[in-house]
């Protein structure tokens, strides 16, 4: 709308006023059309709820699927009076009521799917249970046939009362009678059965209990829905006296306003406009009303921002550009150094093979006696040292492919330390063991995968001094599947714990490692689409956490 518009439309307001508030009271009288339908709307959950309430007590007391269809189809009615005036709940009620009596209809419904469930368990389990009974009875003789008479009466008895003397009396019958298969597992079924006996007892105690708060919230409505209609007749006839005293004086304010609202917002973007041609972006124009000006100072403002925000990204992408240039040329000399590095390694693995395998040579041939053979022996440990330091750099430094097949991510971390103990490595070190049993299977090379276990639990054994715990949990989170191995160890200093994935970094002594294990482990882990995430406390331990994708 144009400034010559507005100043018309100043002019014209209050002849449009009296028609708007005739206007609001005409949908005054239209809401109590509406507000009409909502009560029939609230009445009819109201006798929903009714016809839930009684067909729920005959499907508990005759459990049959009609009544239970039953049940459910009134329910699914009173859902849909409900969801018909959602907007009207959440306008008398609140949110939070609606969001009460929605979330208490959907545990009613899980309530009575638990207890049908329970129900049909029940009817199996009992079947069970009696098939046991008879089972164990054939197999008794003497004494014991007879103190399993009495018995099987209290196993009458318990699938009658469900109640907790009968299957207590029942446990010391069964008890006193010795442990065999077919006791054993009369016992268990026993058990089992009476678990959902009280299940069914809390499960239907809930169930009431939700019912009747259903049935009160419905009450409330219907309530509240015929007092509305009253205030909002009281309101009508308020409005219409209102009107003739305001209609005069409302239209000379807004006019005089909006004319007072054009010329100084025009002053203040001219002002900021001329600063912002000069390259000052500080002046921030206040915001007011809801016209076409304000618009325009709202996109002025919008404009100053994205221009200093343009520098600011201006700025940091130049210095990104910096940081990336260094690191691709940081980046370039690594590769170099790993291509001439695993050269190296492969021309002196062939002359360390011939040197250890000689050396092994000349031991089986030299007697035990010769003062030599302790240093011949040195020299071949030294060698095969050198040697597995050079296979580890040569794997570090060659790309090989995975081998990915359906897994058990529990399996390989079993079989290594299964592995490791048959070593003798857990000596003085308790290892605790927390596998979860319902993780779903990933795609990943399982060689690869021990490779990577064994690294980190030979990193916690080399870190502890006996005695110590290492702890191994396996658990799901979200759509990763986690490992992780925490000890009991030195721990590692902060300032070292960026590096520790760097090929060659070790701060073990050079017996127990070259410092590729956990650069290996983690370019493996990074091939599955994963991370390794690291936290420890330096003399209090290290927890290593391995993120596997579940989809990788």
């Amino acid at each position: 709308m144009k400034i010559r518009d507005k100043l018309f439309f100043a002019f014209s307001v209050y002849i449009l006023l009296a028609a708007v508030i005739g206007f609001f009271a005409y949908e005054e009288l239209r809401s109590i059309t509406r507000r009409l339908a909502i009560v029939a709307a609230a009445d009819d959950a109201s006798n929903a709820i009714l016809e839930v309430r009684r067909y729920e007590k005959n499907f508990l007391l005759f459990r049959d699927d009609r009544s239970l269809g039953e049940l459910k189809k009134y329910l699914g009615n009173l859902n849909n009076d409900l969801e018909h005036i959602a907007a009207q709940i959440i306008r008398d009620i609140g949110t939070n009521d609606h969001k009460m009596m929605r979330s208490t209809i959907s545990e009613y419904e899980k309530l009575i799917g638990r207890i049908a469930a329970n129900f049909q368990s029940q009817q199996e389990l009992s079947a069970a249970f009696v098939g046991a009974g008879r089972a164990s009875e054939k197999k008794l003789r003497g004494n014991e046939i007879t103190t399993f008479l009495v018995l099987r009466r209290y196993e009458k008895n318990l699938l009658l009362y469900k109640d907790q003397p009968t299957y207590e009396t029942f446990g010391k019958i069964l008890a006193s009678l010795g442990t065999s298969k077919e006791t054993e597992r009369y016992g268990i079924l026993a058990d089992r059965l009476f678990a959902l006996f009280k299940d069914e007892r809390d499960s239907v105690d809930g169930m009431r209990s939700k019912a009747r708060q259903i049935q009160s919230l419905t009450e409330e409505l219907s309530k509240r829905e015929h007092a509305q209609i009253g205030a909002i007749l009281k309101r009508s006839g308020n409005m219409l006296l209102l009107a003739l005293f305001t209609i005069v004086a409302v239209g000379v304010v807004v006019n005089v306003k909006l004319a007072r609202s054009i010329a100084s917002p025009i002053r203040d973007l001219e002002r900021a406009t001329k600063k912002v041609a000069m390259g000052d972006f500080s002046e921030v124009i206040e915001i007011k009303g809801k016209d076409e000006i304000t618009s325009l100072e709202i996109s002025f403002n919008q404009m100053e921002d994205r221009l200093k925000d343009t520098l600011s990204s201006l700025e940091l992408a130049v210095r990104n550009l910096h940081e990336k240039q260094a690191q691709l040329i940081d980046a370039e000399r690594l590769a170099s150094i790993g291509i001439l590095a695993a050269g190296i390694a492969h021309e002196i693995n062939n002359p360390l093979t011939s040197v250890l395998t000689f050396s092994h040579l000349l031991l089986e041939q030299m007697p035990e006696e010769d003062p030599r053979r302790e240093k011949l022996k040195m020299m071949a440990r030294e060698t095969e040292r050198a040697r597995i330091i050079v296979r580890q750099l040569l794997s570090f430094a060659k790309e090989t492919p995975l081998k990915s097949v359906t897994t058990n991510i529990n399996c390989p971390i079993n079989e290594i330390i299964e592995t490791l103990a048959a070593q003798g490595l857990f000596d003085n070190i308790e290892v605790e063991l927390n596998f979860s049993d319902n993780l779903p299977e990933i795609n990943a090379d399982p060689i690869k995968l021990e490779q990577v276990v064994l690294n980190i639990l030979l990193n916690a054994i080399h870190s502890i001094t006996p005695p110590g715990k290492i702890t191994v949990e396996t658990r799901a989170r979200g759509d990763f599947i986690e490992i992780a191995i925490g000890d009991t160890g030195c721990g590692i200093p902060r300032e070292h714990l960026g590096k520790i994935f760097d090929p060659f970094y070790t701060t073990k002594d050079s017996t127990k490692g070259a410092g590729l294990g956990l650069a290996v482990s983690y370019g493996i882990i990074k091939k599955h689409g994963g991370d390794i995430q690291v936290e420890s406390i330096p003399d209090k331990g290290t927890t290593f956490i391995v993120r596997l994708p579940v989809h990788g």
